[in-house]
């Protein structure tokens, strides 16, 4: 059948969203019907099941093991060697389906009391729990969405990388810190949007650049400061003039490449290569990808974030590796296959919808921390023929007795879970990275919101009495416990105070850098600045004489100089 684009109303911020061809195909395949939640109410509604950075002591359910947790809710916890054992079994807290009542308003129990897995780790991990979405790394710290690392500390969304700092969506980088979307750079510092750089300082969309400072848009150079050519000692003492290993010195040269990353630099539309009828910004190698981000290596997706290795997925956060055909899902990864409507359904899950927390299952519906299981609904077990038809009288009835939330949003069969059964509140979430509300703002929506513990710290240090230079700082800043200039703000996860690690001193001694002066939770979102909105405008080439039309993240009333492909490409190569 042949369908037309249709105009539809969101059900959450009442605004119109389109619905086209491709999408009503991509229904059609896996049988579910249209949403009624345009694609940013969809990505914040699972957004807000994506907890990272909120962590908390928690007390493992069995063992009694100290855990740092995503949750801090009243379900139990389990550590990891309790969870994957023998010592309990989740089929127990399974229940029969009650056609008498809405069917999320059942699972609310479900998912209350059921035991979780303390966080989402798993794979080879050593020294690694102070971590979140964290799979087979070494010596990892209060960072998160992390893979195959080591050395790495306070950065989100790090794959393949060693001796890091202060890094947000970074592949195959080291010894390096303050990176922002870029890749295989090495002892670079500050550098954003770059890629294969060596010995670099305050960069900008540079590729294959070494000992280059306070540049943008370069190729293939060394020994450039400001753009300019100079010698190896002319550059040598450019840079030393700027004091770097000052914190006054540092910000100075922040400040001035900020300045030209608005007035001079040329920005390409989209931050995109090797990309092929697709659209969406920080996407890389991808065919027939739409209004997608932090995607690489992927085909046939749409509306997602932090995809790659994927095929033929709608409105995922976290599919990867070898994923196929998974919709409205939250990290539905590693060879899962037609998992819908679920919250982390890992190795080899195929065929589950509404699930959470599940490993190597086939064919479960509304179920909960279940392990090599099939066949099951609400965590009770049915034989093969049973559970066929009675998951069908279930969607049936989901849609004759749906689920009404608090704003009166209406949850039917094919739609995620509603935004108030969250065991997180907003801003602990990814969602508030991506759409920052305040407390009122986000309570006026419907969405739930945590008031943070107050933290009682005994303040040793406020930042102005902090050493400005890193060589004039000792071993005594380990023992000092540093206020944070924000003071609690939860619009940025304000942790208060933090304090300086010794892992992170021999860090900052090695490379010559200062001293922080805001907790690791203020710098993330420091860093989030250098990134547009997930918001698609329509623009036109700001190069003369140009007349192409683009899709691009920066908006009409941005001041940046943004560019088409084609001219940026004659611009920069």
């Amino acid at each position: 059948m042949e369908h037309k684009n249709e105009n539809r109303t969101c059900q959450n911020c009442k605004k119109e969203f389109i619905v086209d061809s491709e999408d009503f195909n991509f229904y059609e395949k896996i049988k579910v019907p249209p949403p009624t939640f345009c694609p940013e109410c969809r990505r914040i509604r699972r957004a807000i099941w994506r907890n990272l950075r909120s962590l908390f002591k928690r007390e493992c359910g069995l063992c009694k093991k100290t855990l740092i947790s995503a949750y801090s809710d009243e379900t139990p916890v389990y550590c990891t060697n309790c969870f994957f054992s023998d010592k309990w079994d989740p089929i127990i807290y399974g229940q029969a389906y009650d056609f008498s009542k809405p069917f999320f308003e059942q699972f609310k129990k479900v998912i209350k009391a059921v035991p979780r897995h303390f966080s989402y780790a798993f794979g080879n991990l050593v020294n690694s729990d102070f971590a979140n979405y964290s799979v087979d790394n070494r010596n990892v710290y209060l960072s998160y969405s992390v893979v195959g690392c080591e050395d790495v500390m306070y950065s989100e969304i790090i794959d393949k990388s060693r001796n890091c700092f202060d890094s947000y969506s970074v592949d195959k980088i080291e010894n390096s810190s303050y990176n922002i979307d870029c890749e295989n750079n090495y002892n670079t510092h500050h550098a954003i949007q770059s890629k294969n750089c060596i010995d670099s300082h305050f960069i900008y969309d540079c590729a294959n650049c070494q000992n280059c400072c306070l540049s943008y848009n370069l190729r293939n150079k060394q020994y450039y400061f400001k753009n300019q050519k100079l010698s190896k000692n002319q550059y040598e003492q450019k840079v030393k003039d700027l004091r770097l290993e000052t914190y006054s010195g540092f910000q100075n040269t922040k400040n001035e490449l900020d300045s030209l990353i608005e007035k001079r630099v040329i920005h390409k539309y989209a931050y995109a290569y090797n990309c092929i009828n697709s659209n969406g910004d920080y996407i890389h190698n991808v065919r027939n990808t739409k209004l997608s981000f932090d995607t690489k290596d992927a085909e046939n997706v749409a509306y997602g974030i932090r995809q790659f290795k994927c095929k033929d997925c709608y409105d995922c956060q976290g599919s990867s590796i070898n994923s196929e055909l998974i919709y409205e899902s939250n990290a539905a990864s590693d060879n899962s296959y037609k998992d819908y409507f679920c919250y982390i359904t890992i190795l080899g899950c195929r065929e589950c919808e509404y699930c959470l927390l599940l490993r190597n299952c086939l064919n479960c519906f509304w179920c909960v921390g279940l392990i090599n299981a099939k066949f099951c609904i609400f965590n009770k077990q049915y034989s093969e023929k049973e559970y066929f038809i009675m998951v069908e009288k279930i969607k049936k009835h989901m849609n004759n007795m749906p689920y009404v939330d608090k704003k009166g949003r209406v949850y039917k069969y094919g739609e995620f879970y509603p935004y108030e059964m969250s065991p997180f509140g907003y801003n602990e979430t990814t969602a508030s990275d991506y759409c920052p509300l305040t407390k009122e703002e986000a309570l006026k929506k419907g969405y739930p919101w945590k008031e943070r513990e107050k933290r009682d710290y005994h303040i040793t240090k406020k930042i102005d009495d902090l050493a400005d230079s890193i060589l004039d700082v000792d071993e005594s800043i380990l023992k000092e416990v540093i206020a944070c200039p924000n003071e609690g703000n939860q619009m940025f996860q304000c942790t208060t105070a933090f304090k300086i690690v010794p892992n992170e001193l021999q860090f900052y001694k090695q490379y010559n850098l200062p001293l922080p002066r805001y907790c690791p939770n203020c710098r993330h979102y420091q860093r989030l600045k250098y990134r547009n909105s997930m918001r698609l405008y329509t623009r036109q080439c700001m190069h003369e004489g140009c007349v192409n039309i683009f899709e691009t993240t920066y908006a009409p009333d941005r001041p940046e100089i943004i560019y088409c492909e084609s001219c940026y490409n004659k611009e920069i190569y």
